[in-house]
């Protein structure tokens, strides 16, 4: 079933994003009976799909309600269509994923980690000139961009209305060789500054907290509006979520956008690897202290304890790394214990005998 779509349409499915790495991924079967599509947007029982000349809505099947959080498809994602193009005949491998861990809150329920943006070439880290500004948040935002391959840019927003914007530009030094963008999201003569990302077929994926501006931007680099905006409470300087869903929006200019709702606290997949990467400098120093089960706090020798008093290493950074590389450690384990216990439950399974599967079946009735 086709859907109306208000916004550009694309000459050809290379405009949507599609290149070499999804079409090598076709069998020749495949090349001449099925349609490659990209995901939209996501609903709970559907996707918004669009394949180059035609947006649709396409069911969620009982496979896919039923699939693992990270295998499930998700905004941005390739899939491949029946030749009718009503069903996913299946999910093309991603070029770049951004994953977050989910935590079940009910008895139960078990840590997983799901893909909440697929295939993103560009992601926008935006930020903003009063209190919501945050280091260490910038921070995480970066390691997710490193873990997944993605070039970040950091968007400060609100400039206009700060007594000193430059101050802001400082703090994101937290990070070096990541291009800055000082802004009012609200000019509309801003589109040139973002003219080396916003370039045909690239997507660009916009992460931040509620109120900074993400969905200002966005109609701002599009020309008109496209996301709802909400004024920001005074009383403490956070937003209202006015984006309730992650979408691709597909600018004039031909780049695709993907706005996501306003996140201020959430677990994402960092991986121990990029960590250490983001993070290389302390890593470097715990190896000289002087005791190797240094815990950092009071030990003498400490090598971390003397940068931070010297000035080398701010308490700020060093706590925020311990912070991501505990929740990293945490959902490891708690993935590694359930891949085991399913493992276990599997083997149990497989070992049952006639008699066993006999009981189970009377027990059953």
């Amino acid at each position: 079933m086709s859907e109306q779509s208000t916004q550009r349409q694309p000459a050809s499915i290379e405009d949507l994003g599609w290149r070499t790495f999804f079409s090598t991924q076709l069998t020749p079967q495949e090349q001449r009976e099925n349609c490659p599509a990209r995901v939209m947007a996501v609903h709970r029982d559907a996707l918004v799909v669009h394949d180059g000349s035609d947006v649709r809505r396409v069911h969620l099947g009982r496979h896919w309600t039923k699939t693992a959080g990270q295998d499930k498809p998700t905004t941005g994602d390739w899939l491949l269509l029946d030749p009718a193009r009503e069903w996913i005949s299946r999910l093309l491998t991603r070029e770049t994923v951004i994953k977050r861990v989910s935590a079940g809150v009910n008895a139960g329920q078990q840590t997983q980690e799901q893909a909440i943006a697929a295939n993103i070439d560009i992601l926008f880290v935006v930020t903003s000139c009063n209190n919501e500004f945050n280091e260490s948040r910038l921070e995480r935002y970066l390691t997710v961009a490193q873990n997944a391959d993605i070039e970040p840019v950091i968007i400060i927003s609100k400039c206009d209305l700060a007594d000193a914007p430059d101050t802001y530009l400082a703090r994101t030094k937290v990070v070096t060789e990541v291009p800055v963008v000082l802004v009012n999201a609200l000019d509309p003569t801003i589109a040139p500054s973002f003219e080396p990302w916003l370039l045909s077929g690239q997507t660009i994926a916009m992460v931040g907290s509620s109120g900074v501006g993400k969905s200002t931007l966005l109609n701002t680099l599009a020309g008109h509006d496209i996301q709802e905006t909400a004024d920001i409470r005074e009383v403490d300087q956070r937003g209202r979520h006015t984006t309730t869903h992650r979408s691709i929006h597909l600018l004039d200019n031909g780049a695709l956008m993907l706005d996501t709702p306003g996140i201020r606290e959430i677990t994402f997949a960092f991986g121990q690897e990029t960590l250490s990467d983001m993070f290389e400098d302390i890593e470097a120093l715990i190896p000289q202290c002087k005791f190797s089960n240094c815990t950092h706090e009071s030990e003498p020798g400490c090598a971390i304890k003397g940068a931070i008093e010297t000035g080398g290493l701010e308490l700020r950074r060093f706590e925020n790394y311990q912070k991501m590389s505990e929740e990293e450690s945490h959902n490891t384990q708690n993935m590694d214990e359930q891949r085991i216990e399913k493992r276990r439950f599997k083997n149990r399974k497989a070992g049952a005998g006639p008699r066993d599967a006999k009981k189970k079946r009377k027990k059953r009735i």
